[in-house]
């Protein structure tokens, strides 16, 4: 929820600013005062319905433009296919590892990229089974 109010806030304070209005400028403009919009624009109050209507309509714009926008979707990636590091010589069996992947969005860019992950051999995987029962911990 905070970061829902974190993001209002930013958008207040971006299109106020745009306007060039202080905060109590868009107090006046809203029917509200320069405290209120100072404990929005902060995340510090959630702010009413009839409180953001008032603040879209004092900035000129939709109640939706104050709400965070949503994020864009991962790309849609197929099932998980065979990927070949090194092309088999003529007659040779070729090595194959079976890869996952993953879309995964950057933290401050919010690009999406790709991880791809290999299957962990039958070895490997009662190894990590084992330390995980040895941890103490359980898997999810």
């Amino acid at each position: 929820m905070s970061e829902l109010l974190e993001d209002i806030g930013h958008n207040i304070r971006r299109l106020r600013e745009e306007k060039g209005w202080n905060q109590t400028e868009l107090g006046f403009h809203a029917d509200s005062s320069a405290s209120i919009v100072s404990l929005i624009e902060n995340a510090k109050r959630n702010p009413s319905t009839a409180t953001l209507a008032r603040i879209a309509g004092a900035l000129g714009v939709e109640v939706v433009d104050l709400l965070p926008k949503a994020a864009p979707r991962p790309p849609e990636l197929g099932p998980p296919g065979v990927a070949y590091f090194v092309e088999p010589e003529e007659g040779e069996e070729p090595e194959a590892v079976t890869l996952r992947l993953y879309a995964v969005q950057l933290l401050e860019e919010n690009e999406p990229i790709l991880l791809a992950m290999r299957e962990a051999s039958p070895e490997e995987a009662a190894k990590m089974r084992q330390q995980l029962e040895n941890s103490g911990r359980r898997r999810e």
